[in-house]
């Protein structure tokens, strides 16, 4: 049951919904007012016998109930009145509503003796003796009536004549005493007949206003919910590759937005797909899928071929750029490199002569170190030309990073007045080249001393997460922006004053060389951080 509710539509389950609270509401209404109708007939019903257990009190002649009740037997007139009197009043009256007068006197000890009644029904059935016994709850109310000597209706209750509801009237005589009882039945069989009509009514009118709220409702919600077919339609029509389908929007209302975002979403889709299409045709891509996918599930599968050739494309165009840099520094470098060691070695003969006065000493020196500087950025460039001829072995990461923070703790602290903080315990291996690990880690933290120009804190951290090791090194600097961060690694692209870039460039080169990669984080006014992943070989 529960798996067919679920596969319904969403127009059939918002119809069976609605459809149960509506019924369900209906039942309550239905109980509701059954109950409340019942009980204001017994109410009704009630209030009528007490109008006339009062009446037929007050109309009754007391002395006349008084000499009836001391004849006990026999015929008197007095008791002739009474009848009559009660006979007239049968004929005035409804017919559920009956009366009778009794002794307050127990007939062995259970019984009460019924001395006027014009209801023949109890006459042939109690006399000659017309000892009434009743029940437990009319003796309750009997004598309830009688000692607090104002007028008790009962509960409803049964004896051997029918099911009733009575109202006991205590008759007093001049002395205050009750000397007997005026009992009023009410016919409860009548309020039974009352409430089976009730029920029938209400069941009929219930019915047609249920009949009623369900075709409306479902004339309603078709009205409501067509927009919301032609949707699935429409999305449906998308799904496979149909994307020049239109859908209708007759209002302003929530339904009818959706459908003009529907619209614009298929148009853009098939711009999308257009340029795809042409863009395939241009990078001449051929694709080879099964002809049972759809429209746009093929149309994905072509975006992702398009994507990944045009990613190798320019993997490709940065190795042959890689290559084309490497080859010419490498020819560079041989040609400066002989020159600038003569030069070299004679500025050093020049820095040994005594004759020299302090200030061409210190030009001399200053010559010597730019060109220092000089051999370093033709170093620089020949590690993107030379080969990886380096045998891989396991490095631990611990000792690598551990020495190169105390190598740069006393640099950082001259530099800026930066603290390097070393967050690393657990040895964690990888496989590569320990000097190339150890230059790419220099590098970077370099620069991160060198961006803190105000001072600040190196955080350097040794991490294994998800099986990898994550080398991170944090600086609270200058920071990047979003742009500057992505074209950290190419060639000739420095933030620093003097720096070509090829630094930071050799570092991506290596460490990819090693199966990992770097990933970056900065924030300007904040800090960058550095974070190098490697698989991990312990």
């Amino acid at each position: 049951m529960k798996k067919y509710i679920r596969n319904l539509s969403v127009f059939n389950k918002t119809v069976l919904f609605s459809t149960l609270i509506v019924v369900a509401l209906g039942v309550i209404s239905l109980a509701i007012s059954y109950q409340v109708q019942k009980k204001m007939a017994k109410e009704t019903l009630t209030q009528h016998a007490l109008i006339m257990a009062d009446l037929w009190r007050e109309s009754l002649s007391k002395q006349d109930v008084i000499a009836a009740v001391d004849s006990r037997n026999g015929t008197i007139p007095e008791k002739d009145e009474l009848e009559k009197q009660f006979r007239n009043i049968y004929q005035l009256h409804p017919s559920y509503l009956q009366g009778y007068i009794m002794t307050t006197e127990k007939f062995k000890s259970h019984g009460n003796k019924i001395i006027v009644t014009a209801n023949k029904k109890i006459k042939q059935s109690l006399e000659p003796s017309m000892i009434y016994y009743g029940g437990k709850e009319f003796y309750k109310s009997f004598k309830q009536a009688e000692q607090e000597k104002k007028n008790i209706v009962t509960s409803t209750y049964k004896d051997e004549f029918g099911t009733w509801i009575t109202v006991l009237s205590p008759i007093t005589n001049s002395s205050g005493k009750v000397v007997a009882i005026l009992g009023v039945d009410i016919d409860a069989s009548a309020i039974y007949i009352y409430q089976k009509r009730l029920i029938v009514a209400l069941i009929v009118a219930f019915t047609i206003l249920f009949t009623f709220i369900i075709v409306i409702q479902d004339w309603g919600l078709r009205r409501l919910m067509s927009p919301l077919g032609e949707l699935v339609e429409g999305i449906q029509a998308v799904s496979q590759g149909k994307f020049d389908v239109k859908l209708t929007h007759e209002n302003d209302s929530e339904l009818g937005n959706v459908h003009t975002r529907f619209n614009e979403m298929a148009e853009r889709l098939q711009q999308l797909f257009q340029q795809v299409s042409a863009t395939k045709e241009q990078l001449n891509v051929e694709t080879n899928f099964s002809h049972s996918k759809d429209g746009i599930a093929k149309a994905i599968d072509e975006l992702e071929v398009i994507m990944e050739k045009t990613r190798m494309q320019k993997e490709l165009q940065r190795a042959e750029k890689m290559n084309a840099i490497g080859q010419l520094a490498a020819s560079v470098a041989h040609e400066i490199r002989n020159p600038m060691t003569v030069v070299k070695g004679f500025l050093q003969l020049f820095q040994d002569n005594t004759k020299l006065s302090n200030t061409e000493l210190s030009y001399i020196h200053l010559m010597i170190n730019e060109m220092d500087r000089a051999e370093a950025i033709i170093h620089d460039y020949l590690s993107l030309a030379k080969p990886d001829v380096h045998q891989h072995r396991f490095i631990n990461c611990l000792e690598c990073i551990t020495s190169l923070v105390d190598l740069l703790s006393s640099y950082a602290l001259l530099t800026n007045n930066i603290l390097i903080e070393l967050d690393a315990k657990e040895e964690m291996y990888v496989r590569g080249s320990r000097n190339e690990l150890n230059q790419v880690l220099l590098n970077i933290m370099k620069n991160g001393i060198e961006a803190m120009r105000a001072g600040g804190t190196l955080r350097v951290g040794l991490y294994k997460r998800e099986g990898q090791v994550h080398i991170q090194i944090e600086d609270t600097g200058i920071g990047m922006t979003s742009e500057q961060v992505n074209r950290l690694g190419t060639a000739f692209y420095s933030l620093k004053e003097k720096g070509t870039g090829i630094g930071l460039m050799v570092s991506y080169q290596l460490v990819e060389q090693m199966n990992g990669r770097i990933e970056v984080e900065s924030i300007p006014g904040k800090g960058s951080t550095f974070t190098l992943i490697f698989p991990s070989y312990d």
